[in-house]
């Protein structure tokens, strides 16, 4: 029992805050809703990150959030998850230089899938940007703004 006090408890100066489970359940329904909205979401992932600390909010809703923002740290942690297993080449041509991550399903129209490793790709910009031939966005990346999906 001790051992689950001291790994799930957070100490603030000599202070222990033990673990309001309460409030980490209902933070984590926020999170994993449909119909909460982004500020919702916000507040909720804090109340986590206050109980939990951040490694374990995002180890714990890493495969279940939706996030809105492309800035998010759950972005940046699938980005380097889908690099690792793709071992920092272009899963096309082979290439180790000017790596990106691609979204097999759009970012636009799968918000569930943003996240799931199974959902990206690592790419370098070349093939990155023939990937979208045909799309609005093909001639943005042409001219160079090759992270946008």
């Amino acid at each position: 029992m001790r051992e689950l006090i001291k790994r799930y408890t957070i100490n603030y100066s000599q202070l222990v805050r033990p673990i309001n489970w309460k409030n980490c359940i209902d933070s984590l329904a926020i999170i994993l809703s449909k119909n909460a909205n982004k500020y919702q979401k916000i507040a909720a992932r804090e109340i986590l990150f206050i109980y939990l600390g951040k490694k374990a909010t995002y180890d714990l809703i890493e495969d279940d959030a939706v996030v809105t923002n492309r800035n998010d740290e759950l972005v940046t942690r699938w980005k380097k998850k889908c690099l690792k297993r793709d071992k920092y080449q272009c899963r096309v041509c082979g290439s180790k230089k000017y790596l990106c991550v691609h979204h097999v399903s759009y970012w636009s129209v799968d918000p569930v899938n943003r996240i799931n490793i199974d959902n990206g790709i690592t790419l370098c910009s070349k093939c990155h940007t023939k990937q979208h031939i045909g799309e609005p966005v093909y001639k943005l990346m042409t001219l160079g703004g090759d992270n946008l999906e």
